[in-house]
């Protein structure tokens, strides 16, 4: 019976350690590589869920924006229809029947506005100063002839124009005329 010497075993161990690693590489090779294959399908993955998501917000928009114009317009066909009977049987010399009409037409298109969601701006004329990022300034009127003789300069004396908020964010300004500086004062505009 041969004895193992202490190299013979020191070698038979370094033998099966070297055996070990190798099975370790190996494993880790097809770790690795199962890895790099996931990762792969992962970005395909996700890149088809950015262009299905893309798609989908494209269609959606579509479709949000077909409805706003379709109940914009299913609304205004009744308006519409009014003001055409009103111009086939209108007689225009009569200036009551005629602001009537214009009165029944004004109520009709705010309803509209209104079941569309959008509201008039309030403006408090003859108190509120005039401010360019909620207002659009389309005059100057001088304290002789404003309405609000007394009121302070930059005071919105009139609206030219009503403004409209739709779901409470700004759709159009109001357009309003301002109070001018009195004679010998100055301000700055």
């Amino acid at each position: 019976m041969s004895q193992e010497t202490p190299v013979d075993a020191v070698d038979a161990r370094l033998e099966r350690i070297g055996k070990l690693l190798e099975e370790i590489v190996d494993d880790n090779t097809a770790v690795v590589a199962e890895l790099n294959r996931l990762h792969h399908t992962q970005h395909n993955l996700g890149s088809d869920l950015e262009r299905g998501l893309a798609e989908l917000r494209r269609e959606l928009a579509g479709a949000l924006t077909y409805r706003a114009l379709k109940d914009l317009c299913t609304e205004l066909i009744g308006p519409l229809a009014a003001m055409e009977g009103m111009l086939e049987r209108a007689d225009f010399t009569d200036p009551d029947v005629v602001a009537g009409h214009l009165r029944s037409l004004s109520v009709t298109l705010r309803g509209v506005l209104g079941r569309m969601g959008a509201d008039r701006v309030t403006v408090a004329v003859g108190e509120e100063l005039y401010d360019p990022n909620r207002h659009r300034c389309v005059g100057v009127v001088a304290p002789n002839s404003s309405p609000f003789p007394d009121a302070a300069p930059h005071t919105i004396v009139r609206v030219v124009q009503d403004g409209y908020r739709l779901d409470r964010r700004p759709l159009t300004p109001p357009a309003v005329e301002i109070q001018a500086s009195r004679v010998g004062h100055t301000t700055d505009t």
